[in-house]
């Protein structure tokens, strides 16, 4: 019989991750800002996707833009993937690595890391081929993967996946909703600075100063997005990580 799961609390999840960003944040903002904010920005600034504007055109438009640039996508998510494994290891290393050590350490878990990533994202696929919703659940149930991959000192991505189940049993929902919130408040904010940045550049002249500042607000918002969902991930686990088969799987 499993234990009744706990309730997910997004105030004090909030609460904790403001608390680890203020107890490291030199160290967490830098990492962001090299492993995500920079190759983003170097990708949308010198291979910016630029839309026709014709809206029946729009998805063939970043096909061709995706398979032109494949192996810079692919190389910025991988990036960005060591720079989260890093922060994580950081965060929740009992043994209080150094930047050099948790990076180190990082790279040496990244491509089951990666792996397990890959796998999330097939399942998300598959979901949102089930009329979207199945999806939204599923990014619940598989949050606190990345988490529990650092945490339980995963030997592989399916052991990842389990531990992040387990610890978001009863949770999905909660767990989705408030990353959602996060994720679209940082897509408000995008669109009205980059609304802002826009007027600027078009004062300034030239439309390569244009891209250049759209490239930069789009880079910036989208790494400090991603800072939280990983701060509040581990704040998340902390709440959930104790449940039924993660604590036994930790204990031993």
């Amino acid at each position: 019989m499993q234990d009744k799961p706990f309730p997910f609390d997004a105030g004090r999840a909030w609460t904790d991750a403001m608390a680890l960003l203020n107890g490291q944040r030199e160290i967490l903002l830098t990492l962001t800002g090299f492993f995500i904010m920079l190759p983003a920005l170097l990708l949308n600034a010198l291979r910016p996707f630029v839309p026709s504007g014709k809206s029946e055109t729009w998805v063939a438009e970043i096909a061709a833009w995706t398979e032109a640039n494949f192996v810079w996508i692919i190389l910025v998510a991988v990036l960005a993937a060591l720079g989260r494994l890093a922060m994580l290891i950081l965060l929740l290393g009992p043994e209080r690595p150094t930047v050099g050590e948790a990076l180190t350490a990082g790279a040496k878990l990244l491509l089951m890391f990666v792996l397990m990533d890959i796998l999330i994202g097939l399942m998300l696929l598959g979901g949102s081929l089930l009329f979207v919703v199945p999806a939204f659940y599923i990014f619940g149930r598989t949050f606190l993967a990345e988490v529990g991959f650092v945490t339980t000192r995963a030997h592989g991505p399916i052991a990842g996946l389990t531990a992040g189940f387990e610890a978001s049993r009863g949770n999905g929902w909660r767990i989705f909703l408030m990353a959602a919130i996060i994720y679209v408040a940082g897509v408000v904010l995008t669109a009205a600075v980059g609304s802002i940045v826009g007027v600027i550049g078009a004062l300034a002249g030239g439309s390569g100063l244009d891209r250049f500042l759209d490239a930069f607000v789009d880079a910036v918002c989208g790494a400090a997005v991603s800072l939280l969902l990983v701060l509040v991930g581990v704040a998340g686990w902390r709440q959930l990580g104790e449940q039924g088969d993660v604590r036994r799987r930790v204990s031993r």
